[in-house]
């Protein structure tokens, strides 16, 4: 009876060390794929938006630090005006991750170069800033 429930205990510990390999593999895979899906996926929509957009200007109206932090950059909520020639001017709430050493371009005051497409006034995505 003793050999029977040690090859049990022995079968289910192989079972386990399986499935926590094989999780933690996943969760790898997935912490490696999903940055490298959304580097792209801003590539493209950056890439995009060259076609369509216009080159404007924006003020920062305000900003808002999120509490969120990617590579030890803050992500921060702003409301920007945006102004674009021969188009009227419009407000965007856009949330963004801006590198510590830009921080001092995106304060409320201040102008910065953006890359919008005019069309879409109130789609966040279609405008991007153009930080030096």
């Amino acid at each position: 009876m003793g050999t029977g429930i040690a090859a049990a205990s022995t079968i289910f510990t192989i079972c386990i060390v399986c499935a926590s390999t094989i999780f933690g593999l996943a969760i790898t895979a997935a912490a490696i794929g999903i940055p490298i899906y959304m580097m792209r996926n801003n590539q493209k929509k950056l890439q995009n938006l060259a076609a369509t957009g216009k080159q404007g200007e924006a003020t920062i109206l305000q900003m808002a630090d999120t509490g969120m932090r990617i590579n030890d950059n803050p992500r921060v909520s702003l409301l920007i005006e945006v102004r674009i020639p021969g188009y009227p001017p419009y407000q965007v709430q856009k949330t963004v991750t801006i590198d510590l050493i830009r921080m001092s371009q995106v304060q409320p005051g201040s102008v910065v170069i953006v890359l919008a497409d005019p069309t879409q006034p109130g789609n966040p995505d279609k405008v991007a800033l153009m930080l030096r």
